[in-house]
C-alpha cells in the first residue's frame, strides 16, 4: 500500500496503518461506508479526520472525527463516513484516504490507497447509473402503504413520467422482496407495466406479505423497507432501489405491526 505524507517533522517513519472500505447493511438506509483502518505498527496511532475520495463520489466524504479515535498496535476500528453525492462512472472506481494522525506528538496527514474487496464503490457507480437512465424516463417511487384485505399490505408506487417524449420507455419488470416483506405469490413479484416519458401520471398497487412477525424486527428494522426494482430501459436491466420516503417507510412498518397482529389495525 502506497501512503504519502505531509508532516512537522518528517524525520518519523510513517505510521502502519491500512484502510478498507465496507458497507455493512445498516449503512445502506442513511447512505453511509464504513472506513476499516487497522494500525499494524507497534505503536498506537490517533485519527482525528478521515476524509475520503473516488471517482464514484462527486465529492469528498467525512472530515473530522466526532472524537478522537485511538489505534492501539493490531486494532481495527470502523469509522462511518456518509456518502456525498454519486457519480456515474465507468473509469476505475479506486478510492483513497486522508487521515490526519497523531503519533509520539507528532501530526500529519496521510493519503492511502483503500481497499475494496467487496467492490463498494463499483456497485454503488453501478446503481446511479441505472437512477439515472430510468430518471430521465420517469420517477418511480414507493408512496404509501395501508393494510390490505387478506392479511396483506397494499404498497402504493406512484410512476411520475418526466414528460420528455425523446426519452423513451422503461418497462418495470420486478420488484423484489427485503428481509422482512415479500410477496404472496414468492421473494420476488412481475410488474410488467411498461412507461413511456410522455405517459400521464399514474399508480400502481402491489400486496406485501411479512416475512416475519417478531416485534424486534419490526421495531429494529434497518432494511425492511428497502425494495429493489428491476427495471428494463436503454435496452439493459438494471436494479436500483425502489425510492421511498421517512413517512412511508413509518406507514409500511406500521401496516406490517398490525397485519402481524401486534398493533390494532
Amino acid at each position: 500500500m502506497g501512503v504519502a505524507l505531509s508532516s512537522c517533522a518528517s524525520s518519523t517513519p510513517p505510521p502502519a496503518v491500512s484502510v478498507a472500505l465496507v458497507q455493512q447493511r445498516g449503512d445502506i438506509a442513511p447512505g453511509r461506508v464504513q472506513l476499516r483502518m487497522t494500525n499494524d505498527g507497534d505503536s498506537a496511532v490517533v485519527v482525528t479526520s478521515a476524509t475520503l475520495t473516488s471517482p464514484v463520489l462527486a465529492e469528498s466524504g467525512g472530515g473530522e472525527t466526532k472524537r478522537p479515535v485511538t489505534l492501539s498496535p493490531g486494532r481495527t476500528v470502523d469509522l462511518p463516513v456518509t456518502l456525498p453525492a454519486l457519480r456515474c462512472v465507468t473509469e476505475d472506481p479506486s478510492a483513497r484516504a486522508v487521515l490526519r494522525l497523531e503519533q509520539d506528538g507528532d501530526s500529519r496527514d496521510a493519503t492511502l490507497d483503500v481497499t475494496d474487496e467487496l467492490g463498494v464503490l463499483t456497485r454503488l457507480a453501478e446503481t446511479e447509473c441505472g437512477r439515472e437512465a430510468v430518471a430521465s424516463v420517469a420517477r418511480i417511487s414507493a408512496a404509501s402503504a395501508a393494510v390490505g384485505e387478506g392479511g396483506t399490505i397494499d404498497l402504493e408506487v406512484s410512476i411520475e413520467p418526466t414528460g420528455d417524449a425523446g426519452a423513451g420507455t422503461a418497462e418495470l419488470r420486478a420488484l423484489r422482496g427485503t428481509p422482512l416483506l415479500r410477496f404472496p405469490a414468492g421473494t420476488e413479484t412481475p410488474l410488467d407495466v411498461t412507461v413511456r416519458a410522455d405517459d400521464p401520471p399514474s399508480t400502481t398497487t402491489i400486496a406485501l406479505t411479512p416475512q416475519r412477525c417478531d416485534a424486534h424486527a419490526i421495531a429494529e428494522d434497518k432494511v425492511g423497507t428497502l425494495f429493489d426494482l428491476v427495471v428494463r430501459v436503454e435496452d439493459r436491466d438494471v436494479v436500483i432501489p425502489l425510492e421511498r420516503s421517512p413517512s412511508v417507510a413509518a406507514a409500511i412498518l406500521s401496516a406490517t405491526a398490525a397485519v402481524c397482529g401486534l398493533t390494532p389495525s
